[in-house]
């Protein structure tokens, strides 16, 4: 009897995996970590990239508001200009440079209020990109 449980409740969780799945919904193919801040505030968040070619990122500070855009996942250019939007209503510009394997790199950020921040994704270290307690300056 306790096989037959275990069969039904496997077997319930499989078909419910299946319906969840919506045919021809982007797949993530990855996502990196990215680490900087907003002026001296830390915030951390996520790149991803989906198979549809678009990709999404967001950060976010503790307790704050989410800043999040998107990009496109196929670009070869190793520096791009993003947009950005918050939770909170400001919008902003992303400065990206991106590694020769487009998998790594960082960002320079200005917000519609004038904050700034900084970024890194994949294996680059803030202090690889800004130098150690360095920041970079945007005009």
């Amino acid at each position: 009897m306790k096989s037959a449980v275990t069969f039904t409740v496997l077997a319930a969780a499989g078909l419910t995996a299946c319906v969840s799945a919506q045919p021809g919904a982007p797949v993530a193919m990855f996502a990196l970590p990215v680490t900087g801040q907003f002026g001296s505030t830390p915030a951390a968040g996520q790149v991803t990239a989906f198979n549809n070619g678009v990709g999404t990122f967001w950060v976010m500070t503790p307790g704050g508001a989410r800043c999040a855009g998107e990009y496109q996942v196929r670009d070869p250019n190793p520096a791009l200009v993003l947009t950005g939007k918050c939770s909170n209503g400001k919008t902003g510009q992303i400065v990206v440079t991106r590694t020769p394997d487009l998998m790594s790199g960082s960002a320079i950020v200005r917000l519609s209020n004038g904050t700034r921040g900084q970024f890194v994704f994949g294996n680059i270290t803030y202090s690889q990109a800004f130098g150690a307690g360095g920041t970079a300056t945007i005009r």
